[in-house]
């Protein structure tokens, strides 16, 4: 799935006791959004710690 959405290079990942935790960049929020719900969909995955950024997002803050 990686592959086809071409974010084979641009994600990594990391289980440890049915936890995935997703690092990496994707250029849309729904790229983002569209690989937590892949990694939630692996037999024995408990858990998805996603940390993913949007490639180009500028930083926000609040006062």
């Amino acid at each position: 799935m990686l592959i086809q959405h071409r974010l084979k290079n641009d994600v990594r990942y990391d289980v440890n006791n049915g936890v995935v935790t997703l690092k990496g960049d994707v250029p849309t929020p729904t790229q983002r959004a569209s690989v937590e719900k892949l990694a939630e969909q692996v037999p024995n995955v408990k858990q998805v710690v996603n940390e993913l950024e949007i490639k180009h997002q500028k930083a926000t803050s609040t006062k």
